[in-house]
């Protein structure tokens, strides 16, 4: 496998459900062509692993009863967990990991109390472990954030839609009103909020946020149109400042590239490392095969052809693991 830093420091797309085949195709957004240095073993397929925002990806071998953080760019590279029973698991899941392990440097302790977190979309279930520690085991944990009124009187239970992991805290499905945290303690998980002051007015239409952690600081992508949010008419993006517990608009992001994933999670990673444009946000299509790169800078946004990349119903990040 080539290991160079250009190959290493690639995102992909991992475009799942490619038609006849049980294994995600993945496509070089820097390259816009389908990659063929990654996952040379195969052993990642649509129904087994789960990327994360940090880079490493969840891998399930029901096979041989074995569960491991894997970086998809170095299969040398991976490191063992508890073995994850349950056979079925939904196949949309959320993961995300409390920090960023790295193995190759600083020796197990690098590793030791960083924690798995995977969050079912459609139920109130968060599993949970710890790498290097902790049980020894998975923890299945089911939650209660309240519930969200609908017509005729009925009502269903919230669930935890947009996350990210900031300074060893989870923060999630965060609003201009309301951003919800998830801590984990040696008793049990324990669910708080933090209420924005001077909360700014929701804006018209329809609307989704991605919650984004960038050089430890929390940052919240709104994508937002009128009617249709495949058609995105603007994008705001806020920093936390947690001293005033209010959301600040910016109009720079430090270099970074943001990378969005519908259903998953928002990542941010070096633009000139990735081969992407600096201080903007990307937005796969996957259905459609566009990609939108809005320029927080310029206040601008264009759409991208993905002609090479198959048409797929979900689209995950495969991400270098350094931050």
């Amino acid at each position: 496998m080539d290991t160079t830093p250009s190959s290493r420091g690639a995102p992909y797309l991992a475009l799942k459900h490619a038609t006849g085949s049980d294994h995600p195709v993945f496509f070089s957004l820097s390259e816009k062509k389908a990659a063929i240095d990654i996952d040379v073993t195969g052993e990642l397929k649509n129904s087994n692993c789960w990327a994360t925002p940090q880079g490493w990806v969840l891998v399930r071998d029901g096979a041989a009863s074995s569960t491991y953080l894997l970086d998809p760019h170095n299969h040398r590279t991976r490191i063992q967990l508890p073995h994850l029973p349950e056979n079925n698991l939904p196949l949309v899941c959320t993961c995300l990991l409390s920090g960023y392990p790295d193995p190759a440097s600083g020796g197990p302790s690098r590793v030791q109390g960083c924690l798995v977190l995977l969050i079912e979309h459609d139920n109130p279930i968060v599993r949970y472990c710890h790498i290097g520690g902790g049980d020894g085991e998975w923890v299945k944990h089911e939650y209660d954030i309240g519930t969200l009124d609908l017509l005729e009187g009925n009502s269903e239970e919230l669930v935890i839609c947009s996350v990210a992991a900031c300074n060893g805290k989870f923060y999630f499905n965060g609003g201009f009103d309301e951003l919800g945290v998830l801590e984990f303690t040696p008793a049990a998980p324990a669910f708080s909020s933090v209420a924005i002051r001077d909360a700014m007015e929701q804006p018209f239409g329809c609307q989704k946020e991605f919650l984004v952690e960038s050089g430890q600081e929390l940052f919240m992508v709104s994508l937002l149109s009128a009617s249709d949010l495949n058609e995105v008419g603007r994008v705001l993006v806020h920093r936390m400042d947690f001293s005033k517990q209010e959301w600040c608009e910016v109009g720079d992001i430090g270099g970074r590239a943001f990378l969005l994933s519908p259903w998953y999670f928002g990542a941010s990673r070096s633009a000139e490392e990735c081969g992407l444009e600096p201080n903007c946000v990307y937005m796969a299509y996957a259905g459609t095969k566009r990609l939108m790169v809005f320029s927080v800078k310029e206040g601008t946004t264009k759409m991208l052809d993905l002609d090479g990349a198959p048409v797929s119903q979900q689209a995950l990040r495969m991400l270098p693991t350094n931050p």
